[in-house]
């Protein structure tokens, strides 16, 4: 499943939704198991860690999931 598609609608347009989907990965075993809200929630808490980790951080992370 493509979270790219999911991610995109929830975030700034400056904020790259694989890092998102990244940092998600970090908190959750899968990520079909969240619900809406909790989908929501993870994306929001992710936003976070990203503006504290940095770009750079992220990306080395989104890499390390093959995204």
């Amino acid at each position: 499943m493509a979270y790219a598609a999911q991610i995109k609608p929830l975030i700034a347009d400056s904020i790259d939704p694989r890092h998102v989907e990244a940092w998600m990965r970090c908190e959750h075993g899968t990520l079909d198991a969240l619900s809406r809200s909790a989908f929501e929630t993870a994306v929001a808490d992710s936003v976070a860690l990203i503006a504290a980790g940095g770009h750079q951080m992220s990306e080395m992370l989104a890499k390390s999931y093959g995204l």
